[in-house]
């Protein structure tokens, strides 16, 4: 930023027009045949105020600065863009780069000038050479602002363009830095709001920077084609005109001509030859209606032969980018592959300039239509940073989206959604609502049942099914690939955590003031309030998320409680157990220990843990009996059965003990299968040479079915000892010695 600042007495100059300078020539023509008079003082103005800011300042090359603001602002009417963008183009570097103030600027021109060369001076200052690290917030900063006006990112696309075309007087170094960022970053951008023009300019200016020598032979080697090739098109756009006139079909027919990064990209990550690639002869026919596309359509598909499996309709079905056109590919002239697309002029326009185009039309509501997914991506910005805990996983999910295939598929009543390529059904319900998605425990692919995380395409009908009592499961991060879906599922689960936590921290909190005879329901009003200033939280609601989380300790918590009704704590209370439901301790989720694997029925214990919420333990459990005895935990309390709603399994391990002979392995097995149990994982060694040994995991309702299976176990022939494993004092561990 320079150090000079701008005398007062010119800002206030600039309301007298005789005072002003008159725009340069080649700007002014272009920006008359649109723009009114009214409009075209705007203009005048924007270029004094950027003309006096940038005054002394010169460009690498030596020319002045004034000059690339004044090239910026002509791309963007060839863009056609309104007058606001267009000044906010000229003065793009004018906060950057002088002590003129928003407030000035937003008295001259408004608040929606304003705050475009606002968002565009913010991009100018990011560094993109480390955009995983110190750069993230930079880069989210961006993607905020053009949430906010998409115009932001327009205007500093043809900054970027005007910079590009002028990189020869950068620093080597500087060239492929800037370069890389424009093919990582601007280009992807660029696509996503389908300004294809602008994004072939970039991504071939960029790699002739970075491949000099390549991108020589290839310009080379295109032109030595040229001529061979401009026979067959011109015969291929003769005919078809020519076909499409006697069917009373007014169109223009383009050849399409392959930009130098395009082809050097296909050779590289499609490892074909150049020969193969220079062979396929592209077309675009426009025409005046979407009726004459399809007609148009008919007529050359009766010309040459179409070929299968190479048509793709993406008028019925458009791009998020707004992209339409029909694309069919066919062979011609004794097997002369071409490649054709058909669309209208609207089509085009939008092709080439993508969300820029809506301000080509004074009538905007056919394009807005169009352009309705990149302007939904953009928008959701915002939600994806309410979504996303730092900078970088908002970084992540930007990048994540910025350049994918896609693949279309259909709600139950028929409307279009449009997806990243490889997609499941998790996906697909995110995109729809968040809600949905929260709650999806199943789901149909064309009226049949099919997993979550199967992988759509094109056409499929798809239907979610949902329930309330569904949880997001953290399995489903291993295999979405929307930003959105993974964003959401991140939030979600980072509340699951804090909603577990905030319920463990209440049982913890309600267990050790019990062990003093009081209950929280005593605190209330101003005694909560002193009590919780003591311990240094805002609310219960942390400080209960905090106990459950381990951040603080439930002992010296219930000190501060105690002190708040001058009490003395009991040493000797004899606390409620809690009542296990459902796998729920009052709302908490439960996880059985692994180490005793408790089954309804046993003796049990609860654990409250750090890390995995609500532990159940077997009260015999060696892990936790040291605690239950002393009674010196308050993350340790009693706890019961109660009924479950439904019925219910729980997972036990069972020691057998065996005769070493042919078919015990079944027989066994057998046993299993006539009780209705289904084993979850068996393991076996040889104890010697007769005696082998069987550990068998297995599900079972409670103790009575799991002793049922035990003597049915023990009648066999050949068993000669069966028991269940528990990691008590009376049962050696053996199922964790023998898994080590």
């Amino acid at each position: 930023m320079s150090d000079r600042a701008i005398p007062n007495q010119v800002l206030l100059d600039f309301s007298d027009r005789k005072l002003l300078s008159p725009v340069p020539k080649n700007l002014y023509e272009s920006a008359k045949a649109y723009f009114s008079k009214r409009e075209l003082d705007l203009l005048q103005t924007a270029y004094n105020v950027a003309f006096e800011a940038h005054k002394d300042q010169f460009r690498k090359e030596g020319s002045a600065y004034i000059t690339h603001p004044v090239e910026v602002a002509s791309i963007l009417i060839e863009l056609n863009l309104d007058i606001e963008t267009v000044c906010a183009g000229l003065m793009h570097d004018v906060l950057e780069d002088s002590f003129i103030k928003k407030s000035y600027l937003e008295k001259l021109f408004g608040k929606d000038v304003v705050a475009i060369v606002d968002g565009v001076s913010n991009l100018n200052k990011l560094d993109f050479n480390s955009i995983e690290d110190r750069n993230a917030n930079n880069l989210q900063k961006m993607a905020l602002a053009m949430s906010k006006d998409i115009r932001v990112i327009i205007v500093k696309l043809c900054d970027r363009l005007h910079n590009m075309r002028t990189i020869e007087f950068l620093p080597r170094e500087k060239q492929i830095r800037k370069s890389i960022e424009t093919l990582e970053l601007y280009g992807p951008i660029a696509i996503r709001i389908g300004m294809q023009n602008i994004r072939i300019e970039l991504e071939d200016l960029a790699f002739k920077c970075i491949h000099p020598m390549r991108a020589r032979m290839l310009e080379s080697a295109v032109k030595q084609t040229v001529g061979g090739r401009k026979k067959i098109i011109s015969k291929l756009r003769k005919q078809f005109k020519y076909h499409l006139k006697n069917n009373d079909i007014t169109a223009t027919v383009k050849g399409r001509q392959k930009s130098l990064s395009s082809i050097y990209a296909k050779i590289k990550n499609k490892k074909k030859p150049f020969s193969e690639i220079l062979d396929v002869y592209a077309f675009r026919v426009i025409v005046n209606s979407v009726d004459d596309v399809y007609r148009a359509l008919g007529i050359i598909h009766n010309i040459h032969k179409p070929i299968g499996n190479r048509f793709k309709d993406y008028i019925a079905i458009p791009k998020t980018n707004g992209y339409q056109a029909l694309h069919t590919s066919l062979i011609a002239l004794d097997g002369v592959p071409i490649e054709v697309q058909i669309q209208t002029m609207s089509m085009e326009i939008i092709a080439q300039n993508g969300i820029a185009a809506h301000w080509s039309y004074k009538t905007k509501d056919a394009i807005n239509s169009d352009l309705i997914g990149a302007k939904k991506w953009i928008e959701g910005f915002s939600d994806l940073k309410k979504a996303s805990v730092d900078s970088h996983e908002f970084v992540e999910a930007i990048k994540t989206d910025l350049v994918y295939d896609e693949v279309y598929v259909f709600t139950p009543a028929g409307k279009i959604v449009n997806l990243k390529s490889g997609s499941t059904p998790i996906d697909f319900a995110y995109e729809l609502h968040t809600e949905l998605g929260n709650k999806a425990v199943a789901c149909k692919v064309n009226r049949k049942y099919a997993p979550l995380n199967i992988r759509l395409e094109n056409g499929q009908s798809i239907e979610i099914i949902a329930s309330d009592k569904q949880e997001v499961s953290p399995d489903w991060l291993n295999f979405v690939v929307t930003s959105k879906a993974r964003s959401s599922i991140r939030l979600a689960l980072r509340n699951q955590k804090i909603s577990q936590s905030r319920k463990a921290g209440k049982l913890m909190l309600e267990s050790e003031l019990k062990r003093g005879g009081v209950s929280l329901d005593e605190y209330r009003g101003s005694r909560m309030s002193r009590i919780l200033e003591m311990i240094g939280v805002k609310s219960l609601n942390e400080l209960l998320t905090d106990l459950g989380s381990g951040k603080k300790t439930g002992a010296l918590v219930a000190e501060r409680f105690f002190a708040g009704l001058k009490l003395k704590k009991n040493k000797n209370p004899k606390l409620k157990a809690m009542v296990l439901s459902d796998h729920q301790i009052e709302g908490v989720s439960v996880i059985y220990a692994k180490c005793c694997m408790p089954i309804h029925g046993d003796p049990i214990t609860a654990h409250s843990d750090t890390d995995r919420g609500i532990v159940i333990h077997h009260a015999r459990c060696r892990q936790v009996a040291p605690h239950r005895s002393q009674n010196v935990s308050s993350r340790y309390f009693p706890a019961m059965w109660g009924s479950d709603s439904k019925e219910l399994h729980y997972k036990g391990h069972v020691k057998i003990h065996a005769e070493d002979r042919p078919g015990i392995l079944a027989d066994i097995a057998s046993v299993f299968t006539k009780s209705n149990l289904n084993i979850v994982n068996i393991q076996s060694r040889d104890i010697d040479a007769m005696i082998i040994e069987f550990i068998v995991e297995v599900e079972v309702l409670n103790t009575d079915s799991m002793n049922q299976l035990m003597v049915k176990l023990r009648s066999l022939r050949y068993v000669t000892s069966c028991s269940r494993i528990v990691n008590d004092t009376k049962t050696k561990n053996e199922k964790t010695n023998f898994y080590k």
